[in-house]
């Protein structure tokens, strides 16, 4: 972490001030240390240049290493490389500014908070494109692996933290956003309330959970989950997740043979994302992702506009590709 990270935190316990203690630095990084609260004198270790923040983690027990895993073989090389669930960098940002209603100019200089950064793919994007500060925060260990891959870029930091109890004062950021998250926590409301109250008034939230509506790899979950595969180690996990992908290769070849004649050609942006090509480590990724985690909510577009409604938030816009995506202005 950079110095200049101290004054974006603050006590995920009582939201008090916190002071730095340096210890091995690393040109302009602090490599360890500790923060501590002036209010309630509590204390976060500073290891390998990442703040240690985590909170209220037991409700969650293995999502930490089930996305540490995951992102650490995809940082590894072993997963996708140029892409990410098939997009490229490119298609990302694209999809980041839409979500959001904004523009590259609206997001230059701005404060932008990525909950649940993951590879920190769209932390560092947000950087690259002229953030003023961009702060992607995980619970899990592969935020270690985030912090070398953006270590170089001064406005990018990253934290390593619970968004159900987020270690930033109120209203800090112009924008947060938070893709594929929030269904994979015991409470994606509260974690919602959690990040509605550190946007600043008249910012931006976005959200994007899974819809309530079938979904081919999620019933392969909920079955795995009744005959115990999913309580494999999470390599033997991988391994059946890679065996997986090569039959999904030839399934989908089909169903997109089946969907390009005359009748049933897929229309509209929803179902053309269902017959795009999909390669063998996107699909090992992809089983991986809807096999390994424990929670895996679903919800409705009703149901999350009015978690919006609930902190009173503005401007509340429905995106219709990808379902379920919301955004809103706070109040």
């Amino acid at each position: 972490m950079r110095p200049e990270l101290t004054a974006w935190l603050c006590c995920p316990d009582c939201a008090g001030v916190l002071e730095l203690t340096i210890g091995e630095r690393e040109d302009d990084h602090v490599l360890s240390g500790s923060l501590t609260c002036r209010g309630c004198d509590a204390t976060f270790p500073v290891t390998r240049g990442v703040p240690r923040m985590n909170r209220e983690l037991a409700p969650l027990r293995g999502v930490p290493e089930a996305f540490g895993y995951e992102w650490k073989l995809h940082h590894r090389g072993d997963l996708e490389t140029d892409t990410l669930y098939g997009w490229t960098a490119e298609q990302d940002w694209q999809q980041l500014c839409t979500a959001l209603g904004a523009t590259d100019d609206d997001l230059v200089g701005q404060a932008v908070l990525d909950a649940g950064c993951g590879s920190a793919r769209f932390t560092q994007q947000l950087g690259d494109h002229g953030a003023g500060v961009a702060i992607g925060v995980d619970i899990m260990e592969a935020v270690d692996d985030a912090f070398a891959a953006s270590r170089k870029s001064p406005n990018v930091h990253i934290v390593q933290a619970n968004i159900s109890a987020l270690p930033f004062p109120a209203a800090t950021f112009d924008y947060v956003w938070c893709r594929g998250v929030l269904h994979h926590t015991p409470d994606p409301a509260g974690g919602h309330r959690a990040l509605a109250n550190v946007v600043k008034p008249g910012g931006t939230l976005y959200v994007w959970v899974y819809e309530k509506s079938f979904n081919p790899f999620r019933f392969v979950k909920t079955v795995f989950d009744a005959i115990g595969v999913t309580r494999l180690s999470l390599a033997r996990l991988f391994a059946v997740c890679k065996l997986m992908a090569y039959p999904s290769v030839a399934l989908l070849a089909l169903y997109r043979a089946i969907r390009a004649l005359p009748g049933l050609r897929a229309r509209g942006a929803r179902q053309q994302r269902t017959v795009r090509r999909r390669g063998l480590r996107e699909l090992q990724l992809t089983w991986f992702d809807a096999l390994a985690p424990e929670f895996q909510s679903r919800h409705t577009e009703a149901e999350v506009v009015g978690w919006f409604q609930g902190e009173g938030f503005q401007r509340i816009v429905a995106l219709e590709d990808p379902k379920i995506g919301v955004r809103g202005m706070a109040p």
